[in-house]
């Protein structure tokens, strides 16, 4: 019985029925477990009020980031600036327009589009599976472009693996593509050249290649149908009359005359000449001047010259004028002497037909700013212009997304008034909230990282007609109010420097005082940056020079600067301008100063401190979280202490009364005996 007992207490399973005592003792433990619960629920309050917090930062880190991902849809002055391209004959051409493109009109004779080389083979096979060597292994060499690529076979290769072979083969690199097709008389090899333009031939090499393959895969038996070539384009009416050019390459040999010898051992100099290949033997003995002369022997013409030049060799190749004349040194193992590798030969001029002529179709180097997509021969005219609706989309959009940031602080801090009931907020002075709101609000309202009262026509969003709403009382108070009027006059007069504020990457600008008016420097230049290292801002510049033309000292943002010739860089520890690269113009002797401006647009500025703000484990919103996560797991501890000690509370108390129950039910059938025997002593 005390077993039982005590298991029941250990389990909490006492209940009490109050036929002992006719006492509700269970609801009287349970109302006191009740009363002793108070403080567990003022615990779970107070951590629900944590939780809350930690819930609208998420809330408010999840709104962040989708702020941060469509700025990132316009920090480039491409993205942001968006101009029209519009072709009146997309059928010859199609265009896009960049943002440095300028507003204008331009005629486009597409004369012929870029072309990649194609042979088909004049062998017929019966059957892709039909062995291609004879029955005897061999080499297939060709050349594609400047890369010669062997390929071995062996006595049972079929024209299938064959064309496996080639496509797999590490020397090729997707410069030609094999594939076997079948015709309807029976099964071919076809050879695709994959780069487009002229020179860019496919060339078996009948003196490389197994005797045995020449039978079925000698440049004789390719049939060509469809050359490699240039795109030609006559653009605003030039070339009036093309004149054909020749494509010159040059190669400089420092410290060697044409006497000279070339290598030590003989070795073989192997080049692609209007759709033939050549292969010049070169031995030990040979010297520059007997190189052009074997050269020249080659190709029957005179192409290559030896000349003595302040010291050293040139060695210069000219072709014949005329596109499909194009000049392609063959690189290692096709020419294997080490000084006479492509690299070694420099472009002096190309060989064309005399329009602008391109190895792609798609042409971005003609026109400023445009990229022009050929699609056939024909003529159109392009009209360039900026498409000022898309550009006031995008700061719509800028606008929405920074007010909904804005507007979810705000909801989470703002204090109501109701007569004279004053209420908070779920996170009404939270520090972080308000650190956060500060340094948005700072970089919505101050002027652009490096931008410069003096020589920035545009500074801040308040030029464009973007101000923060300061109305109390206002549905948008403190949210950015958007003017497309002033917006729109800003555009039309300078969209530039409208572009600039919202997406300068890194834009770089040189400020000096010249009679009290600030100008650009013409003492010095900007040269160059490093993105990652050097930081937006603006840095003071200065540097003396002696009088023998030479700097002597320099620093830039206070630091002294590394000098390199008419360079100076920034550098030092802590130095945000550290990377940054001046090239000096001003060498008299003196000594100088002005500024140097590295510009950041509003949007990347906000995306950088929203990157800093939302940092998984060093931003501001997760510093918070965690601090708070530290409380709730406290709060958590002290819950748990409490669930304890209100188990065992109810232990004591359902024991004790237990006890009671017993006492009083054992003094109840007592009384109830003592009531009978005196009953029954009355009725006597």
């Amino acid at each position: 019985m005390a077993d039982d007992l005590t298991s029941s207490l250990i389990s909490g399973a006492i209940r009490f029925t109050g036929l002992g005592s006719g006492t509700d003792f269970d609801s009287m433990v349970t109302k006191l477990i009740e009363v002793e619960q108070t403080r567990t629920k003022r615990l779970e309050y107070w951590r629900s009020g944590w939780e809350a917090k930690s819930e609208a930062f998420d809330s408010l880190s999840s709104n962040m980031l989708s702020l941060k991902a469509s700025l990132d849809t316009m920090n480039t002055t491409d993205e942001f600036l968006i101009k029209n391209a519009i072709s009146s004959n997309t059928t010859a051409l199609t265009a896009k327009a960049g943002s440095n493109a300028e507003e204008s009109t331009h005629q486009v004779d597409v004369l012929s589009l870029a072309t990649n080389d194609m042979h088909m083979g004049a062998v017929i096979f019966s059957s892709p599976d039909d062995v291609i060597s004879g029955g005897a292994d061999g080499t297939f060499v060709f050349t594609a472009g400047s890369r010669q690529v062997s390929v071995n076979v062996t006595s049972t290769t079929t024209l299938s693996q064959f064309a496996s072979l080639i496509n797999s083969d590490a020397d090729n690199r997707n410069y030609v593509r094999a594939s076997v097709v079948n015709d309807g008389s029976g099964y071919r090899l076809q050879i695709r050249g994959m780069d487009l333009g002229a020179g860019n031939d496919f060339i078996v090499d009948a003196n490389s290649t197994s005797a045995n393959l020449l039978t079925n895969f000698s440049q004789s038996q390719f049939i060509e149908t469809q050359n490699a070539a240039n795109a030609k384009l006559r653009v605003d009416g030039f070339p009036l009359a093309p004149t054909a050019t020749a494509e010159i390459l040059k190669a400089t040999f420092t410290g060697k005359t044409t006497t000279d010898t070339i290598t030590t051992a003989d070795g073989t100099f192997k080049f692609a000449y209007g759709g033939t290949l050549y292969s010049v033997d070169v031995a030990a003995a040979d010297t520059y001047a007997s190189l052009a002369g074997k050269i020249n022997t080659a190709v029957g013409s005179t192409m290559a010259t030896a000349t003595d030049v302040s010291g050293n060799v040139e060695l210069t190749l000219t072709g014949a004028a005329g596109s499909d004349k194009q000049i392609s040194i063959i690189n290692s193992p096709g020419t294997t002497v080490g000084e006479l590798q492509p690299a070694a030969f420099t472009q002096i001029q190309g060989a064309t037909d005399g329009y602008f002529e391109r190895n792609s179709n798609s042409i971005s180097d003609i026109i400023s700013g445009v990229t022009l997509n050929l699609a056939s021969i024909g003529s159109t005219t392009i009209t360039t212009s900026l498409d000022p609706e898309a550009v006031t989309e995008k700061v719509q959009t800028f606008v929405e997304a920074v007010n909904s940031v804005l507007k979810e602080i705000k909801d989470q801090t703002q204090v109501t008034t109701v007569g004279e009931n004053v209420s908070g907020s779920l996170l009404t002075g939270n520090y972080g909230m308000q650190m956060i709101q500060q340094k948005l609000k700072n970089i919505l309202a101050e002027k652009g990282v490096g931008f410069d009262y003096d020589m920035d026509p545009i500074v801040s969003l308040g030029s464009v007609g973007i101000t923060t709403d300061t109305s109390q009382g206002s549905p948008t108070f403190g949210m950015l109010i958007f003017d497309p009027g002033a917006f729109s006059a800003a555009l039309s007069t300078d969209p530039d420097a409208v572009a600039r504020l919202f997406s300068a990457d890194h834009y770089p600008a040189t400020k000096e005082m010249v009679n009290g008016v600030a100008v650009e420097s013409s003492n010095f230049n900007f040269d160059s940056s490093i993105k990652g290292v050097t930081q937006a801002g603006e840095y003071s510049v200065s540097y003396s020079v002696d009088a023998g033309g030479n700097i002597s000292a320099a620093s830039i943002n206070g630091y002294p600067a590394s000098i390199d010739g008419t360079k100076i860089v920034a550098q030092g520890d802590g130095n945000a301008a550290r990377g940054l690269s001046i090239e000096v113009i001003n060498l008299t002797a003196g000594s100088y100063s002005g500024t140097v401006q590295i510009k950041s647009g509003k949007t990347q500025e906000l995306i950088d401190e929203l990157k800093r703000l939302t940092d998984s484990t060093t931003g501001t919103l997760e510093v918070l979280k965690d601090n708070y996560q530290d409380i709730m797991d406290s709060i958590d501890d002290k819950i748990a202490y409490e669930e304890r000690r209100l188990t065992l509370l109810e232990k004591n108390l359902r024991l004790r009364f237990a006890k009671l129950e017993a006492v009083l039910g054992t003094y109840n059938n007592i009384s109830t005996q003592i009531s009978s025997q005196i009953s029954s002593l009355s009725g006597k």
